[in-house]
């Protein structure tokens, strides 16, 4: 999918629902999200199996926000992605397909109001996009 479609889909899910909060769309297009599964080195993940409801994981170790960005990534790939796959990450059979950047696309789209950033979307660089994203996952202080 090109960069320009992803980010039109992504405003038009806003648009369309009146909220940019993945887990509310999520639950409205009938993708189940748990926040569970603690376990150390895991973020998150999609699963879609035939015909099971898609299902997305979200370790509950990370911050509110963080988990707000998890689960944009994973509502990507819940929305573009329609191959029977478990998207944990990159593999060699989605490394080619760039399914990774194009979630991480879709998430800043949906999360961040373009107008706050400093550039186009569209011309930020899948390093720039990742970086972003990244900087808002961070594990909760265990104080």
């Amino acid at each position: 999918m090109k960069k320009k479609d992803i980010i039109n889909l992504a405003r038009e899910i806003k648009q369309n629902w009146q909220t940019n909060d993945p887990y509310v769309i999520a639950k409205k297009i009938g993708v189940l999200v748990f926040n569970g599964a603690n376990v150390r080195g895991f973020k998150a993940h999609t699963i879609k199996l035939g015909s099971y409801p898609t299902t997305i994981w979200i370790n509950e170790a990370y911050t509110d926000v963080s988990k707000k960005v998890l689960c944009a990534h994973e509502l990507g790939h819940a929305i573009l992605h329609p191959d029977n796959i478990n998207y944990f990450g990159v593999t060699p059979q989605n490394v080619t397909k760039s399914v990774e950047y194009e979630a991480n696309l879709f998430a800043l789209a949906l999360l961040v109001d373009e107008k706050d950033l400093s550039m186009p979307l569209e011309n930020l660089s899948s390093y720039a996009v990742k970086s972003v994203l990244d900087y808002n996952i961070k594990l909760q202080d265990k104080n």
